[in-house]
């Protein structure tokens, strides 16, 4: 090989590793903004929110709030009931209820680890359907939290017709990965002179694919105090846009120290 082809593979090769490392920092520089993007947190959507804290109890009362149980009914179109115990504290919760042979199932978070009981047999769940159970039964709780944690995308879409009536529109929504953006969006939906809210749309994906869900829809009312905080003691859920359910919530309690345990799966984990 002469000097000059040696000289010219070399340049060749210098300009291939080049546009390589160029390919890499530009990959690795798009990554870093995906992840340091700021959430969209407009004005009108915060200011509406911090109205509806205020409606709700305020927000010194609501911060305050490190855990909750709440007890209830399930009223079914066939006419049976069924009882209901939902407990959460931060990002973990449990729900329990009833069956209609008068066992129980269970729903945990289990710290990351989600897992449905039913009957005593254990199965896990995948991650992005218990993210998707954010207690938006529970409007104090959920608005202050995403008032208060920038993660949350909160957006003012105006004003709304529901039926026959005008309602304020906010989006909320965590869209820090593709998960996120599929399985947390809300619409809420507020009342322009209470500030109450008065419906919220919701998505319950299924477990195998957090794309295929449907579209969930609590509409509340006569809301009633504990310990100071607003919270609906009626609840109507229809899903799809099929009423299935009116939920009664008679019990709130509010910080009675729930142990972390209580929202552990079995034996720590589906089986």
């Amino acid at each position: 090989m002469t000097n000059q082809s040696a000289t010219y593979l070399k340049r060749k090769s210098d300009v291939g590793s080049g546009i390589a490392v160029l390919v890499v920092l530009i990959i690795l520089a798009a990554a870093v903004s995906a992840q340091g993007r700021t959430p969209q947190r407009d004005a009108a959507a915060i200011s509406t929110l911090q109205s509806a804290v205020t409606a709700l109890g305020g927000a010194n009362a609501i911060a305050a709030i490190q855990d909750c149980i709440l007890t209830g009914s399930f009223s079914y179109s066939d006419g049976t009931t069924r009882n209901f115990k939902w407990t959460i504290a931060g990002g973990e919760f449990r729900r329990e209820l009833v069956t209609a042979n008068g066992g129980t199932t269970i729903f945990v978070s289990g710290h990351g680890s989600p897992a449905w009981i039913r009957n005593g047999n254990t199965s896990a769940i995948n991650y992005h359907v218990a993210r998707a159970n954010i207690p938006v039964y529970l409007p104090p709780y959920v608005l202050f939290q995403g008032l208060s944690n920038p993660i949350f995308t909160l957006k003012y879409v105006g004003v709304a017709g529901l039926n026959g009536k005008n309602a304020l529109q906010v989006h909320i929504s965590d869209d820090s990965d593709r998960a996120g953006t599929l399985v947390t969006p809300q619409e809420w939906y507020f009342d322009p002179v209470s500030f109450l809210p008065v419906e919220v749309q919701f998505r319950q994906p299924s477990n195998e694919n957090a794309a295929d869900f449907v579209n969930g829809t609590f509409i509340f009312s006569q809301f009633a105090p504990f310990s100071g905080v607003l919270v609906p003691s009626t609840i109507s859920y229809s899903q799809d846009g099929i009423a299935n359910e009116t939920i009664a919530i008679s019990t709130v309690t509010f910080n009675s120290d729930v142990p972390p345990q209580v929202f552990d799966p079995p034996q720590g984990g589906g089986q």
